[in-house]
């Protein structure tokens, strides 16, 4: 285990979710072993509190809607033009054993906006900028995969560039620039998750792009009303959990 592992596992302790998980079963067990009643049973309810803040749409809402505001969906028609587009990973599973092709989710969002940009003549070159590497149980990569289904969408095979060093969203920006700078390509249409795009957009401008960011992949919905705001569920953790982490990678990559 690495450093950048060793940060994405703190990373996951302090999410809602475990972090609540945490300090319930640390309560337990202060109750459980220590006879310490009053401590117990107050890290129980902070433990619950937490996962149960995390869970309610409108907190969800708030913590990523603020992430996504600044960044309105794109009509890949009106799109100023670019150099070339990146396009980030985290868009899809790879191949596992059982699978015919790679799953999609969610952050495939990503790529359907990529082609869209490329086939509307947004810039001759698409880069896509995603971890290369195949660990059990996968056996195909995510960038092979992205690259297929770009084909599949339109994208020629020759208009794509493959970066496929990076494990994180600042080895995204470096490897993307050491293939782009020996082109003069300075100008990218950067494609991520709308909640990813702050800290994105500046590391690749920390980089020496000039960024036009492109959204994709909202999870900000608008649609909380009544009841339904206060009622927990698991998207709404999810999209918290999401949001918790993203500022958090702010706070250590680019606000430090």
């Amino acid at each position: 285990m690495d450093w950048l592992d060793l940060q994405r596992l703190l990373t996951s302790l302090i999410l809602p979710l475990p972090l609540g998980l945490g300090l319930s079963a640390l309560g337990l067990l202060l109750l459980w072993r220590l006879r310490s009643r009053w401590a117990g049973a107050l890290l129980i309810g902070f433990g619950v509190g937490v996962i149960a803040l995390a869970a309610t749409p409108l907190v969800a809402e708030r913590l990523v809607g603020s992430l996504e505001a600044p960044y309105p969906p794109l009509v890949a028609a009106d799109c100023p033009r670019a150099d070339a587009i990146v396009l980030l990973g985290g868009a899809m599973r790879p191949r596992s054993h059982d699978d015919l092709r790679p799953r999609l989710h969610r952050g495939s969002d990503r790529i359907w906006e990529a082609a869209r940009l490329y086939r509307a003549g947004c810039a001759p070159l698409l880069v896509v900028s995603a971890g290369g590497g195949v660990e059990p149980p996968f056996r195909g990569s995510e960038i092979d995969g992205i690259a297929d289904l770009l084909g599949d969408l339109g994208v020629p095979r020759q208009a794509l560039l493959l970066e496929a060093e990076s494990r994180n969203t600042q080895g995204n920006a470096a490897f993307s620039r050491a293939i782009l700078e020996p082109l003069g390509a300075d100008r990218v249409l950067l494609v991520t998750s709308a909640w990813h795009l702050r800290r994105a957009a500046a590391l690749f401008e920390r980089e020496g792009f000039d960024v036009i960011p492109v959204g994709a992949d909202y999870r900000s919905s608008r649609t909380c009303r009544g009841l339904g705001c206060w009622l927990p569920s698991v998207d709404a953790l999810e999209v918290s959990g999401l949001a918790v982490k993203e500022r958090l990678g702010l706070l250590l990559q680019v606000l430090r």
